[in-house]
């Protein structure tokens, strides 16, 4: 599923595309269950003839400000495998393209989606879709003490509350599961339980994964573009049993966290 870097990497594909200031010419929306508010047909004639503003992002949701009248936010939500493209309206689109938006340039914002699990939304304010969120984790908002306070009194594994949106919005399974490597906490730990200085240490790690991997995505964005790779491997940690922890050569351990599949080196994290 796409995460915190996934979509931001989209983010600034986009904008590297040039897609603020273009006009949405029209909408073809094959996939009807795709839309979540208004209607599939209203989506479509309330984006004909808008400019995109801008392209940006609110944990793992995208939000496109539009000119003109009507509702002035058009939302993206990927998905499991979504993937949002700008392309030549000549070129052949991905046949797992679920929705086209011409452009009036020449191109088209193409969504690509083969699990048909994405989601769009045309509303006056994000507000309407968006649910609670924490702090970015690169906001100055995002401190040790509001990470300590969202643990507080939870019992709940430390690796169940990273997913909560609410506590540390963008992150998904795989970057919790970073994240906890590089603290070196193990992710059954109850959250209540972690000291000052081990939520000082995961918060850092959040910070240090999610840079790891925006520095991945950027450097396959100059050297591929104008066809960015959009889903690369940009952990440091192996999610394989068979495969030895690049810090102490233990094999990795696999088990479930709340139905979540979780790698870690139980001798490293504890």
């Amino acid at each position: 599923m796409p995460e915190l870097p996934e979509v931001e990497n989209t983010r600034r594909n986009l904008v590297r595309a040039g897609l603020p200031g273009c006009a949405i010419s029209s909408a073809e929306i094959t996939w009807a269950n795709t839309v979540k508010k208004p209607s599939a047909a209203e989506l479509a004639v309330g984006l004909k003839n808008r400019t995109i503003q801008d392209v940006q992002r609110r944990g793992k949701y995208l939000v496109f400000p539009l000119s003109g009248a009507g509702p002035a936010n058009f939302i993206v939500h990927l998905g499991m495998t979504g993937r949002l493209l700008v392309q030549p309206q000549s070129q052949g689109p991905d046949p797992m393209t679920r929705h086209s938006f011409p452009l009036d340039d020449g191109r088209e914002l193409r969504f690509v989606d083969g699990r048909k699990f994405g989601k769009l939304w045309l509303v006056d304010s994000p507000a309407e879709v968006l649910p609670a969120m924490s702090p970015e984790p690169f906001d100055d908002q995002f401190t040790v003490e509001t990470l300590a306070e969202s643990f507080a009194g939870k019992k709940a594994p430390v690796k169940a509350l990273l997913l909560d949106q609410s506590i540390a919005c963008g992150l998904g399974n795989l970057y919790a599961d970073e994240s906890l490597f590089l603290a070196g906490l193990h992710p059954e730990r109850p959250a209540s339980g972690l000291s000052i200085d081990e939520v000082a240490r995961l918060r850092q790690s959040i910070i240090d994964a999610l840079t790891a991997a925006y520095g991945v995505y950027d450097r396959a964005r100059d050297q591929h573009w104008p066809d960015p790779p959009t889903a690369l491997t940009t952990w440091s940690h192996p999610r394989d049993v068979k495969a030895d922890c690049p810090n102490c050569g233990t094999k990795m351990t696999a088990i479930r966290v709340r139905a979540r599949g979780t790698y870690f080196c139980a001798n490293c994290q504890v």
